[in-house]
């Protein structure tokens, strides 16, 4: 405690300049808090897009999906498997899926796209895509009897291609896991739109059952999505839903039908590259800003040294040991970049915490009212997200810039002689 006071006290002799000093740490500090809060909003808010209406944030398939989509690659899919799944902890909801690739027309117009067949109510459990309906409605809970069309809801972009909307027909061939050529008539009862550039651009959502008719997988599913409570979790919950299946999580090596597990991670590899690259790009600019004010820091404490080092002289020739010495003067180090950063945290904080509710309104920078990135689309608001990682790893890193960019001063303080210094014949 003794030497906190005499830290406080040395800082208090050059208010001036320990307060710019201790403004350059908090401003860096709160830019750090800030920057760091939009940079894990947006990838968050990348990911979530992405999984939440399209892949999930995991999926159990066949180690021949995961390697080639083809129909014929499909796990048999009951009620007790799919139990087996949602019990697992962390797992909100599943939704079993037939995926088929193939052409979709009308009239003289025709779109090659994704047929995705789904249980309504189980899908809208796991995903928000009914709640992106703009037109029309969402399927009905039971396929249509024999005889009646087949409900079909097209993404956005899709139905603008073709020119449909609520109430047209369509025609939809798709390769059937038995090799056939699968076709059917089907009615659009809605259109959705997501944001998500699979969807909206190319996918179609069909009944399961219907799906499976015009695929010949009569009991079976090509994926089983699954919605878990926390995205940060995905990979450990994926392990113990493979624990519960007997399933593996890696497909390399495996046979075709055997069941395999798989994370966002790998069944977005894309997304996840630019997340890690865009981490370690976003790593430069750190460095820099911890850079400017570990040499605030420097500056400040060396200034401090050489103005006071006969003061050093006579506390050394009065019994004071170097190494005391070389730990009053780095406590006073620690003591100006804990309370720059503590002010910059809290700064930061508030600002990042406001954006986080209010969002930063983009329409300030460009003209678009909207972008998109990797197949995502971002709207006119990017939102902060404020956790303890951005709230606590500035504060801990500029603590140890702070004792780093002191200790120079503090060592070079501790050596000096008494006698020469007293006299002030030390340069």
């Amino acid at each position: 405690m003794l030497a906190v006071r005499l830290g406080i006290r040395n800082l208090a002799r050059h208010r001036w300049r320990t307060a710019l000093t201790l403004a350059g740490i908090a401003l860096s500090v709160a830019l750090m808090v800030w920057s760091l809060a939009f940079i894990e909003g947006w990838l968050g808010q990348m990911v979530r897009a992405a999984t939440s209406v399209d892949t999930g944030q995991l999926q159990v398939q066949t180690a021949g999906w995961a390697d080639t989509p083809r129909p014929y690659h499909a796990l048999t899919v009951d009620a007790d498997l799919l139990g087996t799944v949602r019990a697992v902890e962390g797992v909100v909801e599943v939704s079993p899926r037939v995926e088929l690739f193939g052409i979709i027309g009308h009239e003289q117009r025709s779109q090659v796209g994704r047929v995705v067949g789904v249980h309504p109510d189980l899908e809208t459990a796991a995903t928000p895509i009914a709640d992106g309906i703009v037109d029309g409605r969402w399927l009905a809970d039971e396929a249509a009897p024999l005889g009646a069309p087949r409900e079909v809801v097209l993404g956005e972009s899709l139905a603008r291609k073709l020119r449909v909307g609520a109430g047209d027909e369509l025609v939809v061939f798709a390769e059937a896991a038995d090799g056939s050529l699968g076709n059917d008539l089907l009615v659009v009862v809605g259109v959705v739109r997501t944001g998500n550039f699979a969807v909206d651009q190319q996918s179609s959502f069909v009944h399961i059952d219907d799906a499976r008719f015009l695929a010949a997988l009569e009991g079976r599913a090509n994926a089983i999505l699954v919605r878990t409570d926390d995205l940060d979790r995905a990979s450990s919950v994926a392990d113990a839903v493979a624990s519960a299946l007997g399933a593996s999580r890696d497909p390399e090596g495996l046979d075709e039908e055997e069941a395999v597990v798989r994370a966002w991670p790998e069944l977005l590899p894309g997304i996840f590259q630019i997340i890690t690259v865009s981490r370690s790009s976003f790593a430069s600019m750190y460095v820099f800003i911890y850079l400017v004010a570990a040499v605030g820091i420097l500056n400040t404490q060396r200034m401090s040294a050489l103005e006071r080092r006969r003061e050093f002289g006579v506390l050394v020739a009065v019994g004071m040991r170097p190494r005391r010495l070389l730990r009053t003067l780095l406590v006073e180090a620690l003591v100006l970049g804990g309370a720059g950063a503590l002010i910059g945290c809290g700064l930061g904080a508030a600002i990042a915490g406001y954006h986080a509710t209010a969002g930063l309104n983009l329409e300030l920078f460009t003209d678009q009212t909207s972008f998109s990135y990797m197949g995502v689309a971002f709207s006119d608001r990017l939102y902060a997200e404020l956790g303890v990682r951005t709230v606590v790893e500035p504060v801990v890193v500029m603590l140890g810039v702070a004792v780093l960019s002191g200790l120079w001063p503090a060592w070079t303080a501790a050596r000096l002689e008494p006698a020469p210094t007293i006299a002030g014949r030390t340069t």
